[in-house]
Parts: structure tokens; C-alpha cells; sequence
């Protein structure tokens, strides 16, 4: 289910930065995925790129402390509906 948000976003709400903040992440998800899967492509038809696995692993570890700090930054108390 998509995550829909009513009425104008207030910054300073919890429950909106957390939104923002998952949507940022799989923002940066879909960017990992486009790139690292085109560049595994080009490796694979045509280039050698020696650096390819440092590269996708580097950037899997960022992509796991963003999953992270999504994590971690979560407001504690959900129940609250925001209006």
C-alpha cells in the first residue's frame, strides 16, 4: 500500500520526517539498484571494470547505515495519528 500523506506536510511533525525519511531511502534504493545493475551490465557485455565489486560493496554498506539511521530515527510513539 502506498504511503499517502493528507493535507500540507509540517516539518516539524515526527511521523512526516519519518515518511520523508523512508521515502528518501527507497529513493537511494532504486538509485543503487539502476546503477550498480546497468554497470554490472556493461561489465558483463563489454568493459572490464576492475574496481566493480569494491564499488557495489562500498555502496551496499552505505545503503545499509541509511536502513539504519532510518531505523534508529523512528518515532516512538506511532499511535498518534498526525492531521
Amino acid at each position: 500500500m502506498p504511503i499517502k500523506w493528507y493535507g500540507n506536510g509540517d516539518l516539524e511533525d515526527p511521523i512526516y520526517k519519518h515518511f520523508s525519511r523512508i521515502v528518501n531511502f527507497v529513493i537511494h534504493c532504486m538509485i543503487f539498484t539502476a546503477i550498480v545493475s546497468g554497470t554490472w551490465l556493461l561489465k558483463e557485455i563489454k568493459y572490464e571494470i576492475g574496481y566493480f565489486n569494491n564499488f557495489a560493496i562500498v555502496w551496499s554498506v552505505l545503503l545499509a547505515s541509511h536502513l539504519l539511521f532510518v531505523i534508529i530515527k523512528k518515532p516512538k510513539d506511532t499511535s498518534k495519528q498526525s492531521t
